[in-house]
């Protein structure tokens, strides 16, 4: 019978955790994933723990049949759990009333809330922590037993650990992503009651057929033979009392730790679900072995007490071994990527690792402070299930204690570092207090202990701190860690790695915010992810704040609501439209803070009076209001990040609607870099699914970025009203850095229409709360980012089927249609859409002629694919090539080469061998490299490279000439070659403005703009 009870506390441990985490999750969408909403869920479910512990000890001495008791609440808790799914669905609304009735009195909203998530966790909760008191009377009922207490109840806890372990494995890895949350708690909840069905029916098994009569167990008789060892080392009152109160602050301390090791490890290795499961993997696997290993162990120590002071010892010992290692595992990482093939498997294999490295030596001491602690306050016989019931309460109490001061103290007020010493400094205070009390210890021998404890304090002081540009670099996205790989770690020739400086750096309530410097850019960071830059994101951020105001078509000043405020960029972009007003929601008030870094480049939103900065999560922000938005703007962070996944899901989306005009717009921003096709799918089809009209647009050429904008009734891409917002020079010039330099950009910029995007998405997946798709799916994504890096190159190359615009557009009908038509040609020629630029072109040709529209002929005609046998642009056609001058001081043998090869490479190239000619420069030594040879060589090479489809070398070599405006005019040829590799290279936009300036200076010297074989209706690619 012991053997099943304690099969069935296993099975309690892992139901247990899965149903922690399942409600968690279920009230944090309704109540918010701010610190202070996790904090109040989680303090009611550890409240309701210590509750029912301390009431189950009270009964539980008196209870005769205890294991039928714990069955009973067994099955009452799986029958509770089915019902909250159902129970849960009442709360929106009354958060929503809540926020309508108290939303002025924060603190007084916060009690309320705290009472509402008790009021649905207190019975199932009461009735888990009960279930230890319960077992602990039945383990331990006879007096041999409760002469091994410390062994029995060790072990017991160890196995409800073990089970939390597998229960934690089970939901985060395997039941969640494959099953959803919903039939995950329905397996939870069958767990409980298969469990109490097991037991009973054990039970009736073993009154129907007792088990024949034994002798006494090799226990008993150990007993028997030294009663001594049986019995408990006599405590005084007050190390009892010592004890219980060390139990209790241990359990603050613990959970203290336990949420700092979670936010540093989730800056090292990512804040993924997964992540965060592989942490209290290695959380939960230290405290069962060490309770497993001390069970056993404690029975042998003489002094318990003396015991729990030196563990108390060892664990800040252990604490500061952690300490030393931690802004290395970055590195660690590396060095165990670089030894294994990267799969994601394989990473979450690394990242476990680097957690067990933080963790496991501190919670395999704090293990043994449970079995310590039974063995000591455990009183007699008669009291174990009170004795353990109470304690297990204090220590209860003493983790809620250190949830709200980890969350809102320690964190934001002391930071990581200072949190942990702060941590460590407290147990060394309960060693020194246990040391003080310990009666079998001579007064000079517990002075010593107190010393040393004072000592290692002390000597924590003089550690040095972590180097936080490690510890932040972000090596969890793999794409960087295998760039330093690659650079340091292989000895990368032609390339250096360069760490930045770090300018700003603060643990948040939410998150750890930092900024780096490189050079003159800045990049904002959320817990080692950068979300935002004054560099390559520039164009993203601000077209998301600006493209659905260019959209808006209503004739008042909208009212905009944004979600997630970053570099402040984007909210700076909505305040250069003539808006209503802004409210903008950001999880972390440190964002804020960090902004101010980017004042240069983000309209600096935050001083503008009609801007509204509000702290709190995005999904609650909109779901408890009542007022309705013109335009919703939501730009979080990426999707593989738990908490942000919230803001892809359909509900959400439900969320945004309900606070939407109806002929409101809405815009939401979503990733194509290390995502699954499938999954990006995914997240346009659930949008799709709520909202019928659903536009996509890239951010700019060639963006990993996509904006998607929603509305509930057609949005047609009407230039004249484009045009109207142009009018405005503040509006016109925030565009321009947003890339839309004239009205006909916003079109070009188009991926996916309407229709085309129900064809797009057909057959993906609907992205829910319940089977949190994206939330476990992009982690994956994430890990194994190279294989998906082709789909970009699809969706922006010639074959790409989508992104027509006939019946999107408006404004191309009236008497300058033909000019209206080139223009809008020339901009999707500059943005890479080479087939409507030449279908525009034609409509523009059939509605009418002139300058425009043959300028935007000529623009196609010079991009148009040819052989490489045919004639293009010549060289000097008036002097030729300068041969090359040698430096002075270049080898007189190299020069002599140099000389002879440039001969070989005229006569190559006149018989049109360019690849032939393109390997002998390539020969040359670096020395003559760029313009040493003299320009006209530099402008050989460089076309050599374009006909070798080197383009990116090719655009290195003609840059600089091109720079030069004394040599464009002698030599205007350059411009062209410059802008076909440009083109060629897919950097559209300064292909086209590379080949206008062609045209004019080309022009200018009265030569032709096309090689001699160029038809005028010659096609492009």
């Amino acid at each position: 019978m012991p053997t099943v009870v304690l099969c069935c506390f296993f099975l309690s441990g892992a139901s247990g955790l899965i149903l922690e985490l399942l409600w968690t999750r279920m009230l944090t969408l309704v109540f918010g994933s701010t610190a202070l909403a996790v904090s109040t869920v989680l303090a009611t479910y550890m409240g309701g723990l210590g509750l029912g512990s301390y009431l189950a000890g009270k009964v539980a001495d008196r209870i005769k049949n205890s294991v039928r008791a714990y069955a009973l609440a067994e099955a009452a808790i799986g029958l509770y759990a089915l019902a909250v799914p159902w129970l849960i669905h009442f709360y929106p609304g009354l958060n929503h009333w809540l926020w309508a009735t108290f939303g002025d009195h924060y603190t007084l909203l916060s009690l309320l809330r705290f009472v509402a998530s008790a009021a649905l966790l207190i019975v199932p909760t009461t009735l888990m922590g009960a279930t230890l008191p319960l077992l602990a009377r039945y383990f331990v009922s006879r007096p041999f037993e409760f002469g091994r207490v410390s062994l029995r109840l060790g072990t017991l806890y160890a196995v409800n650990i073990f089970g939390g372990v597998s229960g934690c494995f089970l939901a985060g890895f395997i039941a969640l992503p494959l099953i959803g949350v919903r039939s995950t708690n329905f397996l939870a909840a069958s767990f409980d009651m298969s469990l109490a069905a097991a037991i009973v029916i054990a039970q009736r098994v073993r009154r129907r057929w007792p088990a024949a009569p034994k002798g006494p167990s090799l226990d008993e008789l150990a007993a028997q033979a030294n009663p001594a060892e049986a019995n408990l080392v006599v405590i005084t009152p007050a190390a009892r009392r010592a004890v219980l109160f060390a139990f209790a602050v241990s359990g603050a301390t613990a959970m203290t730790l336990q949420v700092l090791w979670t936010r540093a490890l989730a800056v090292i290795i990512g804040s993924s679900i997964f992540s965060f499961t592989i942490i209290l993997l290695a959380f939960l696997i230290g405290l069962g072995t060490g309770s497993a290993a001390f069970g056993r162990l404690a029975q042998r120590f003489r002094d318990p007490v003396r015991s729990l002071a030196m563990v108390h010892l060892g664990i800040v010992a252990a604490i500061g071994l952690s300490y030393l290692v931690t802004d290395r595992l970055p590195y660690v990482f590396t060095y165990l990527l670089s030894s294994t093939s990267i799969t994601a498997d394989a990473v979450l294999a690394c990242q476990f690792t680097l957690a067990c490295i933080a963790v496991l030596p501190s919670t395999f001491l704090m293990g043994a402070i449970f079995p310590l602690t039974v063995r000591v306050v455990t009183a007699s016989l008669g009291r174990v299930g009170r004795d353990v019931g109470s304690a297990y309460a204090l220590n209860t109490v003493g983790a809620i204690v250190g949830s709200f001061l980890s969350g809102f103290v320690v964190l934001p007020q002391l930071g990581l570092q200072k949190g942990i010493y702060v941590s460590a400094v407290l147990d060394l205070g309960l060693a020194a207090l246990l040391f003080a009390v310990s009666t079998s210890l001579p007064r000079s021998r517990r002075l010593l202990g107190m010393a040393a404890a004072a000592g290692m304090a002390l000597l924590a002081l003089a550690l040095p701190r972590w180097n936080l540009t490690d510890f932040s670099i972000g090596f969890f996205r793999v794409s960087m860690a295998r760039d330093y790989i690659e650079i340091v770690e292989h000895r990368h020739q032609k390339k250096k790695w360069q760490s930045p400086k770090l300018v700003y750096y603060k643990d948040g309530i939410a998150t750890t915010v930092s900024v780096d410097q490189w050079g003159k850019v800045f990049s904002l960071k959320n817990n080692g992810k950068v979300d935002a830059s004054n560099d390559a994101d520039m164009p993203t951020q601000i077209s998301v704040g600006l493209l659905p105001l260019l959209l808006y078509h209503n004739d008042h000043a909208p009212k905009v609501a944004l979600v997630g405020f970053g570099s402040g960029v984007t909210a700076g972009a909505v305040t250069q439209y003539p808006i209503a007003s802004l409210e903008v929601v950001e999880l972390e008030p440190a964002i804020y803070e960090a902004s101010h870094f980017f004042d240069s480049v983000n309209q600096r939103p935050l001083e503008n009076p009609k801007v509204r900065a509000l702290a709190g999560d995005g999904r609650n922000f909109l779901s408890q209001r009542s007022d309705l938005f013109d335009v919703i703007i939501s730009q979080p962070s990426n999707p593989w990040i738990t908490g942000v996944s919230n803001l892809f899901t359909r509900e959400y989306f439900q969320d945004v609607k309900a606070r939407l005009r109806d002929d409101g717009i809405f815009c939401q921003w979503a990733q194509l870099y290390e995502m699954a096709p499938w999954n990006i799918k995914a997240i346009y089809r659930t949008l799709a699914g709520e909202f019928p009209f659903v536009m996509v647009f890239a951010a700019e050429d060639l963006s990993s970025d996509t904006i998607l904008i929603a509305s509930r009734h057609p949005i047609n891409l009407d230039v004249r009203r484009i045009a109207r917002a142009f009018q405005d020079p503040i509006v016109a010039a925030e565009a321009k850095r947003a890339g839309f330099a004239s009205p006909h950009d916003v079109p070009a910029f188009l991926l996916l229409g309407p229709e085309e995007l129900r064809s797009f998405t057909a057959g993906a997946r609907i992205n829910t709360d319940d089977n949190a798709l994206i939330e476990f799916a992009a982690p994956r994504d994430l890990l194994g980012y190279a294989k998906f890096d082709p789909y970009l190159a699809k969706i922006y190359g010639p074959m790409w089927p989508y992104g027509r615009l006939s019946e999107l557009v408006a404004g191309y009908d009236g008497p300058d249609r033909a000019v209206s038509m080139a223009r809008l040609a020339r901009s999707l020629l500059s943005h890479g859409k080479a087939r409507e630029a030449h279908l525009w072109q034609r409509r523009a040709e059939a509605a009418g002629n002139g300058p425009e529209v043959a300028h935007t002929r000529l623009l196609l005609d010079l991009v148009a694919t040819r052989e490489d046998r045919d004639p293009e642009i010549a060289l000097a056609p008036d002097d030729g090539l300068q041969p090359p001058v040698p430096p002075p001081g270049l080898a007189p043998a190299v020069a002599e080469r140099v000389r002879g090869d440039y001969q070989q490479i005229v006569a190559l190239v006149d018989k049109n061998k360019f690849a032939s000619a393109f390997k002998v420069v390539d020969d040359w030594p670096e020395e003559t490299w760029g313009t040493k040879l003299g320009k006209d060589v530099a402008l050989l090479t460089g076309v050599l490279e374009y006909k070798a489809e080197f383009y990116g070398d090719a655009i290195d070599e003609l840059k600089p000439l091109a720079d030069d405006a004394e040599y464009v005019k002698r030599r205007p040829e350059l411009l062209y070659y410059l802008g076909r590799a440009y083109y060629a290279n897919a950097t559209c936009a300064k292909a086209v403005a590379a080949l206008e300036r062609f045209i004019d200076a080309q022009g200018a010297l009265g030569r032709p703009l096309l090689p001699a074989s160029a038809a005028p209706e010659a096609t492009g690619n």
